[in-house]
C-alpha cells in the first residue's frame, strides 16, 4: 500500500448576498455585515421575506459581459463562479484528469413557473449541468441532489475520487437560487423567521432562505499554505424525512466516522462550523450531536450572514471555514445572544483569534441525511493509499416496471391495476402495516417498496448498510404538483405533505426509515443509469468505511413511466 493522497483546497469563489469573490464575501463578515434584508413580494415570493438575494443588477451586468444572456439564472452564477476559479488556477475543465461536480436541491426549478408546457429536459438537473459544463467545454461532469447536504457531499465524493486516483483534480460547485417554489415549501413548515435568524439563541423561531453559488478546486497537488481535506463521512438519521433526530446519533456517526477518516480524535478538533439554521430542532440535534462526539470547541453558523443558500452551503460555508482558519480567526455567529441549547454549546457573536489545526464542519437534511468533513492544517494520518477499490459482489437484485415486480430475475407479483393501486399490493405482500407508507409520493413508494423485497432475510447493523442511488428526473412528477398548488392557490397555500417530496434523496431516507439503515446515502442525477457507474463508487466507499452492504439503484419517474431496480452488493 502507499501514500495516501492527500486533497488540498487551491482555489475558491463566493457569489452571494455578500459579494461576488470570496474576498468581498470575507470583508463583509470581518465587518459583520449580514446580506439578509426584508423583502417585500417580489420575484421569489407572495408575501414579505427576510432573504439573502444576489444583487441581479450586478449579476445581469455580468452575465452580459460574459454572453450569458441565454442561460439561467443559477446558470449564470455557476459558470461567473466556475470561471473565476479558472482564472485564479489556470486549470482546463476539458482535461481528462479534471473532474466537475454540480451540488444543487432544486437547480432551474423556477423555469415550472406558471407554465405547462415546459420542456422536462429544461428544468432537470442533468440538463443544467450539461449546460455550464459544456460552456466550458467539458462533458465529465457529476450531479449531487442530496437535499442540503448536497455541497458537503460534493466535496466528499471529490475527495474519494482524488484519492482514488480517479481525478487529480475537482471543481466543485454548488449553487441554488431561491423561486416561488422554494420560499413556499419553506413557509408551509412554518420555519421561516419573520427577523435575521438566530442560530443556537434562545429567541431563534426559525431559517432564512438564500441564495448563492460557491466553487472550489480540490487538488493531489500542494502549495505552501493549502488547506486540506483530510475526512469525510455521510450518514442517515433513519428517523424521519422533515424533522431531524432529537437524540443527533445520526450525525454523531457523521461527525465520528470523519473523524476516524481523518485519523484525527477530538481533542485535536478546534472549531466546528456547524448548520446551524436556526430552527429550533435543527440546533439542539446539532449541540446533542457534537456533545456526543466530545467537541467541547468554540461552535460557529453562517446562516445568519448568507441565509440558507441549500445545495451551495455547504460549498459557501467551508470555504469561509478554510479561509478563517488561514487568518487564524474563528468568526463569530451574527445575531446571536444567549445560549438556547440543552448542553452547552461555546457559540460567541464576536469574531475571535485562534489558532485551529484542524475544524469540523457539518450539514443535514431533508430525507435524514448528514454529513461532516474535516479541514486541517497538515496531512491526515490514516494510509488508504491509492489501494484498488475492493471487489463487491452482487447478492440480489429487485425491479419495478409496468407494474411487474422481480426478484433476482423472478416475477413476484404484477397487476392491471395503476401504479397506485399496484404499489399498494406490493406494500402488503411484505407483511407492512404502517399507514405512513400511504402517505408517500408514488416515487417514495417504488423505491421503499423495492428495498423491502430486496432485504427480506438480510440481517446488518444499522451502520453496515449504505445506499447509492441515481435516477433522470430527481423529483419532477411531485415538483410539477407542488408548483401547481402555488400556482392556482399561491405561495401561502403550499403543502408540507407535497413539498417534503419534492427532493430525490427522500426516497433513499424512507428506505433508510423501513430497514433501519444509517450508513451512507449519496443521491447522484444521471442523464442516463449506468450501474457500473454506481458499482464502482459503492465499491469506493465501502473501500473506505464500515460499510458491509450497499444498495446501488435507479428509481426514476415520470408522468408517463416509472421504473425501478436495486442491487444489493456485498464487500
Amino acid at each position: 500500500m502507499g501514500n495516501r493522497i492527500n486533497v488540498y483546497i487551491k482555489a475558491d469563489n463566493i457569489i452571494s448576498s455578500l459579494g461576488f469573490t470570496t474576498d468581498e464575501n470575507l470583508e463583509a463578515i470581518r465587518n459583520y455585515c449580514s446580506g439578509i434584508k426584508l423583502h417585500a413580494v417580489n420575484d421569489v415570493s407572495d408575501f414579505p421575506i427576510w432573504a439573502a438575494l444576489v444583487d441581479s443588477s450586478r449579476l445581469n451586468e455580468q452575465a452580459e459581459q460574459s454572453n450569458l444572456q441565454s442561460y439561467t439564472r443559477a446558470e449564470q452564477l455557476a459558470i461567473l463562479s466556475i470561471s473565476d476559479v479558472v482564472k485564479q488556477s489556470g486549470i482546463k475543465l476539458n482535461d481528462p484528469a479534471c473532474g466537475l461536480i454540480f451540488a444543487s436541491t432544486k437547480g432551474n426549478i423556477e423555469l415550472l413557473r406558471h407554465n405547462s408546457n415546459y420542456c422536462e429536459a429544461d428544468v432537470s438537473l442533468w440538463k443544467m449541468g450539461e449546460r455550464i459544463a459544456g460552456y466550458f467545454g467539458s462533458n465529465d461532469y457529476h450531479i449531487l441532489s442530496n437535499a442540503c447536504i448536497s455541497g458537503v457531499s460534493a466535496l466528499i465524493v471529490a475527495k474519494r475520487w482524488i484519492e482514488s486516483g480517479r481525478y487529480k483534480q475537482v471543481v466543485v460547485t454548488g449553487v441554488d437560487v431561491l423561486s416561488h417554489f422554494i420560499t413556499s415549501g419553506f413557509a408551509s413548515f412554518k420555519s421561516v423567521s419573520k427577523q435575521i435568524c438566530r442560530p443556537y439563541d434562545a429567541e431563534r423561531d426559525g431559517l432564512n432562505l438564500g441564495e448563492g453559488c460557491g466553487t472550489i478546486l480540490l487538488s493531489a497537488n500542494a502549495s505552501a499554505n493549502d488547506i486540506l481535506l483530510t475526512g469525510g463521512a455521510i450518514s442517515n438519521d433513519a428517523n424521519h424525512l422533515s424533522g431531524p433526530s432529537r437524540t443527533g446519533d445520526g450525525l454523531h456517526l457523521a461527525i465520528s466516522q470523519a473523524m476516524n477518516d481523518a485519523g484525527v480524535t477530538a481533542d485535536s478538533i478546534g472549531m466546528v462550523n456547524a448548520h446551524g439554521t436556526a430552527t429550533v430542532y435543527n440546533d439542539e440535534m446539532e449541540a446533542k450531536a457534537m456533545h456526543l462526539a466530545s467537541l467541547h470547541v468554540p461552535v460557529n453558523s453562517l446562516k445568519s450572514y448568507f441565509g440558507h443558500t441549500l445545495g451551495a452551503s455547504g460549498v459557501i460555508e467551508t470555504i469561509i471555514t478554510a479561509r478563517g482558519m488561514k487568518e487564524e480567526t474563528i468568526f463569530g455567529t451574527y445575531n446571536f445572544n444567549q445560549p438556547g441549547v440543552s448542553v452547552p454549546l461555546q457559540v460567541s457573536s464576536t469574531h475571535t483569534k485562534s489558532v485551529v489545526n484542524a475544524c469540523v464542519k457539518t450539514a443535514s437534511g431533508f430525507g435524514g441525511c448528514n454529513a461532516a468533513i474535516v479541514l486541517s492544517l497538515t496531512p491526515a494520518k490514516t494510509d488508504f493509499g491509492q489501494k484498488e477499490a475492493i471487489a463487491v459482489q452482487t447478492i440480489a437484485s429487485v425491479r419495478i416496471e409496468n407494474n411487474i415486480l422481480w426478484k433476482n430475475n423472478e416475477i413476484l407479483l404484477q397487476s392491471e391495476d395503476n401504479l397506485a393501486g399496484f404499489m399498494r399490493q406490493a406494500y402488503k405482500a411484505t407483511g407492512g402495516n404502517n399507514l405512513k407508507f400511504y402517505q408517500l409520493s408514488e416515487f417514495c413508494k417504488m423505491g421503499t417498496v423495492a428495498s423491502l423485497y430486496l432485504l427480506k432475510d438480510i440481517a446488518f447493523q444499522p451502520e453496515e448498510m449504505g445506499i447509492v442511488m441515481a435516477n433522470a428526473n430527481a423529483s419532477l412528477c411531485t415538483d410539477a404538483v407542488h408548483q401547481h398548488i402555488i400556482d392556482d392557490k399561491g405561495d401561502l397555500n403550499a403543502s408540507p405533505a407535497v413539498f417534503v417530496f419534492t427532493l430525490p434523496n427522500v426516497v433513499t431516507g424512507q428506505m433508510c426509515i423501513s430497514n433501519k439503515i444509517k450508513g451512507e446515502n449519496t443521491f447522484f442525477i444521471n442523464k442516463t443509469c449506468n450501474f457500473e457507474e454506481l458499482k464502482a463508487y459503492a465499491a469506493l466507499v465501502m473501500n473506505r468505511t464500515n460499510l458491509k452492504y450497499c444498495i446501488i439503484g435507479w428509481c426514476d419517474a415520470t408522468e408517463d413511466n416509472y421504473e425501478t431496480e436495486l442491487i444489493l452488493v456485498e464487500s
